[in-house]
């Protein structure tokens, strides 16, 4: 299976945010794209992509860092996590805007999560 995580940042000034975590981590700025500022780690380091979701609020009770699991077959990944304990929150399409789907879910302990298809390769 092919897959990756991602951590997400959930902040009410994105373009802070990033600018924070960019030199506080060694990230470069990758793209922006609608509510999301990519960051990664320099060529040949390994670790995980930094994405910065600008929000309105964040909103109480809800962490604002979660993992994004990106992988080949979202669906068998949903439904395997179940199997596990974990169940689907709410589902997103934003494929009508150039984005994707993807589906929340909650851990057997409550934290939420997202199951997201993997990213293409930027050229």
């Amino acid at each position: 299976m092919n897959s990756s995580i991602e951590i997400v940042v959930d902040a009410v000034d994105s373009d802070a945010a990033a600018a924070f975590w960019g030199q506080a981590l060694g990230y470069e700025r990758l793209y922006e794209r609608g509510a999301y500022t990519a960051l990664g780690p320099p060529e040949g380091d390994t670790r995980p992509l930094l994405l910065i979701q600008r929000v309105d609020v964040v909103s109480p009770g809800k962490t604002a860092v979660h993992l994004d699991i990106r992988v080949d077959d979202p669906e068998a990944e949903v439904a395997r996590l179940e199997g596990l304990g974990a169940r689907v929150a709410w589902r997103v399409d934003e494929t009508d805007r150039g984005g994707s789907r993807w589906t929340t879910m909650a851990a057997p302990h409550g934290t939420l999560f997202c199951v997201c298809p993997i990213r293409e390769e930027k050229k």
